[in-house]
């Protein structure tokens, strides 16, 4: 049996506190408190739990960074890490299992309610007062209960706001219009110019672009708007479309061949469309999204596939939030929006295909921005 290491279980240690009174300056960049607030998390870590943490480079650039953790008998583990904002539902704890597993999760404050819900789905992290939650072969740490009361602004750690996933996502499809002027983003988007305006700033200071000296704005890591997007839009968007779970009397792949291409207003979204771009999936379901504001569109479609309500149905219609006169992708949703429904089914066969679309996206965008 492998050794344990500082098996360490503080449940709801409420009086135990860190303050590190690092906080963002004037002068210090989003990327540049992040660097130093990750330090003093492993300086932290070390008193609490007794390892020796080296963070590393990650050259790969297939995640944020790597930690080194080094136990007194003299085990070392390379453990990559992707650094998170705000970690406070189960549904953004799924998505990061799906997107990342294996992978330490560090995020700012982690609740004793969601290290319960690590532990269970067996997703490590660790936060910045030194809660974590580590296991591997001949290492176990779970530490919860830990107050952090750094005083650092809240734009280190705010979630972005369904506007400015909104503008990701038409950034994800169209990365030229990036260097568009805002007014030319909103309408792209389908968000107020204030919205785009609020959206871009935000996007900058957490280091999604940056400014050149010419004004050119340069998107930077392809894979961190698309994890973004993923979250948001799971996690704050889905959840508020207007949606309908239908079936029909005819099988799912006879459905799937009639509503492409006749019916020009509905656009196949997840494993539909994946199998419509001949990515080696056979659709267990049928996503369609569809503009619910034009009445005829849904009456149109309920008759030509003989749908009718079903709570179990595999048929589900969305309602259309983007601009798709702008994002044409006809017959199929965007790609980001692809992967984000084959990532929201958390089913192994889907996320063989996400990983795969995964891929193609950010070359894609790294190409085009």
């Amino acid at each position: 049996m492998d050794k344990v290491h500082n098996l360490i279980v503080f449940k709801y240690v409420e009086k135990t506190t860190y303050t590190d009174n690092l906080t963002l300056g004037e002068d210090m960049s989003l990327k540049q408190y992040e660097s130093q607030s990750l330090h003093k998390l492993v300086e932290i870590l070390q008193r609490t739990a007794g390892l020796t943490i080296q963070v590393l480079d990650d050259t790969a650039r297939d995640h944020d960074g790597y930690l080194r953790i080094r136990t007194d008998e003299g085990q070392c583990f390379d453990l990559p890490y992707e650094a998170k904002g705000i970690v406070d539902r189960r549904d953004q704890l799924l998505t990061f299992k799906a997107l990342h597993n294996g992978t330490v999760l560090i995020t700012r404050s982690m609740s004793s309610a969601m290290a319960e819900q690590c532990r269970e789905l067996n997703i490590q992290f660790i936060d910045h007062a030194g809660n974590c939650f580590l296991r591997q072969s001949g290492l176990y740490v779970f530490i919860v209960g830990v107050k952090d009361t750094t005083k650092a602004e809240q734009v280190a750690t705010r979630g972005l706001t369904p506007a400015a996933l909104r503008v990701v996502f038409a950034i994800l499809a169209q990365p030229s219009i990036l260097n568009s002027n805002v007014r030319r983003i909103a309408e792209v988007s389908l968000v107020s110019h204030g919205a785009a305006g609020a959206a871009l700033i935000v996007l900058e200071e957490i280091g999604f672009f940056t400014t050149a000296g010419t004004g050119r704005r340069v998107l930077t890591t392809p894979e961190r708007w698309l994890d973004a997007w993923t979250e948001g839009y799971l996690g704050r968007i889905r959840p508020k479309l207007e949606r309908h779970r239908m079936s029909s009397p005819v099988s799912l792949p006879a459905t799937i061949q009639r509503v492409s291409p006749q019916i020009r207003e509905v656009a196949l979204g997840g494993e539909a469309a994946a199998a419509y771009r001949d990515m080696g999936l056979k659709p267990g379901t049928l996503t369609l999204y569809i503009d619910l504001n034009e009445p005829n569109v849904m009456r149109n479609l309920v008759q030509e596939l003989k749908l009718r309500r079903d709570p179990e149905g595999k048929i589900e219609v969305v309602n259309m939030f983007w601009n798709a006169n702008e994002l044409q992708s006809f017959p199929t949703v965007p790609d980001a929006l692809i992967y984000a429904d084959l990532v929201g089914t958390g089913e192994e066969r889907t996320m063989e295909i996400a990983t795969y679309l995964r891929k193609e996206i950010c070359k894609y965008v790294a190409s085009e921005a």
